[in-house]
């Protein structure tokens, strides 16, 4: 009869035991795997019904007892919380306008063009409309900014785009349009911020010069610092309805693949990008990645191509 060597099953078991360790991993490393992708399959699927962003935006509208300085990334709705004293903090995200920041030179460049270029035809515009374009425009744009208000009394159109905002009726369509064909190819667009009213301006721009005066600044020097933070009523392109901020309200927008989509296709369906990083001395207004502007199609894709700001296709187009 064969002696038992308990040496080689001591072995035995041992290469047993290694190979059931390696076999644990793989299957557990292979469950992790399978529940991975369902989570992404899931979250993809709870996505593609809703392309846009529900998230709501609340706007602080009471000084902040802890009364720190705002943000100098954002200039609008959120007219509290600010003290010029104390370290900035950041705006409420529905808070943001075209206006934040605005350049210390407060006085227009001597080539931007004057209110009466908005009524004059242009070379873009005098194109017959292309009835296969529904973005086309062939009006001149509007222009408004810090040095050129927009026309006293003027009230556009407007209608819900979802999410509580609204836009011009014309510009509304061109949003839906462009954010459709962003999600066709994989990008999530969303609006944190569209139309607000004359009355919402000066009611902003009020709280915030009061803001000030409660800090000890006269008058004017209240009136002064308000506007570096909220628009002079009348001066917001928000009021027009034709403009929308997109996303984020960080610089760090620019380095997004939405960014890109943007500056590759906005132009398509009638959009710009409003306030370029090298136009501020133009424009007035500081560098906002986020900001997007309708103008049409035919001004728009002049606009882009050209690598001009509104004020400057103005100035060359609008004689």
């Amino acid at each position: 009869m064969a002696k038992h060597n308990p040496r080689i099953n001591r072995q035995s078991y041992r290469r047993i035991r290694r190979n059931r360790r390696i076999a644990g991993t793989i299957l557990i490393i292979i469950l992790l795997a399978l529940v991975a992708l369902i989570l992404f399959g899931v979250a993809r699927l709870v996505t593609k019904d809703k392309p846009v962003d529900s998230e709501s935006f609340a706007v602080s509208s009471s000084v902040s007892s802890e009364q720190k300085k705002p943000s100098s990334s954002s200039k609008d709705e959120a007219s509290g919380s600010s003290s010029p004293e104390e370290s900035s903090s950041q705006e409420e995200a529905s808070s943001s306008e075209e206006e934040s920041s605005a350049p210390e030179s407060s006085a227009p460049d001597s080539s931007a063009p004057d209110s009466s270029s908005q009524s004059v035809s242009s070379q873009a515009s005098s194109k017959p409309a292309d009835p296969d374009d529904p973005y086309y425009e062939s009006e001149m744009p509007m222009l408004v900014n810090p040095w050129v208000k927009m026309p006293e009394g003027f009230v556009p159109e407007v209608t819900d785009i979802g999410d509580g905002y609204r836009l011009e009726v014309t510009a509304a369509q061109a949003w839906h349009d462009m954010q459709a064909a962003a999600w066709d190819d994989g990008i999530s667009l969303w609006v944190i911020s569209a139309y607000r009213t004359y009355e919402r301006q000066v009611e902003l721009y009020e709280q915030k010069v009061a803001e000030y005066e409660s800090y000890g600044y006269s008058e004017d020097e209240a009136k002064e610092q308000a506007g570096q933070w909220v628009a002079v009523p009348g001066t917001s392109e928000h009021s027009l309805g034709l403009a929308a901020d997109l996303c984020s309200l960080e610089e760090s927008f620019e380095n997004t693949d939405k960014f890109a989509w943007l500056q590759k296709h906005c132009a398509e369906y009638g959009f710009i990008l409003r306030f370029p990083k090298d136009k501020v001395e133009k424009t007035g207004i500081s560098y906002e990645p986020w900001h997007y502007r309708y103008v049409g199609s035919n001004h728009a894709k002049i606009i882009m191509e050209e690598g001009l700001c509104l004020e400057e296709y103005l100035d060359k187009y609008g004689k």
